[in-house]
């Protein structure tokens, strides 16, 4: 089962490669947009809901590691928060900036990135990770 899953991970790596850098950046000539989260062009309940989102990450790790033992459970349990964490951020942001700003369409990076973290997590789950 490694062997497919390592397998899985490379088709997935490149294939967000090819689709994010060549695809968005080259054929559309979309120019990938400031990521931080200090931007003047982040809305203000956006960032209150990305804190609220990041809240429940801490809470998440902390009851695998207190009420649960950790060592016991597989490795797609194990980052189960962490994968959650990245696909809410990137939804989150990604509708922020198709709401905002639509024009740039930089959406397409973040919705790229949440189906690619999905896309891994999914993996992880079915090969028994």
């Amino acid at each position: 089962m490694e062997v497919v899953m390592y397998m899985g991970l490379f088709v997935l790596v490149i294939s967000y490669f090819l689709f994010s850098d060549v695809y968005l950046k080259k054929k559309r000539g979309i120019k990938r947009g400031s990521r931080s989260i200090f931007h003047e062009d982040k809305n203000r309940y956006v960032l209150i809901l990305q804190g609220v989102i990041f809240i429940g990450f801490i809470y998440a790790c902390m009851y695998l590691v207190a009420e649960l033992d950790f060592a016991e459970l597989s490795l797609a349990v194990q980052i189960s928060p962490l994968a959650g964490l990245f696909v809410l951020q990137t939804v989150v942001t990604g509708l922020e900036e198709w709401v905002l700003h639509r024009d740039k369409e930089r959406y397409w990076y973040d919705w790229t990135e949440t189906v690619f973290v999905g896309l891994i997590f999914a993996l992880l789950l079915t090969t028994g990770g």
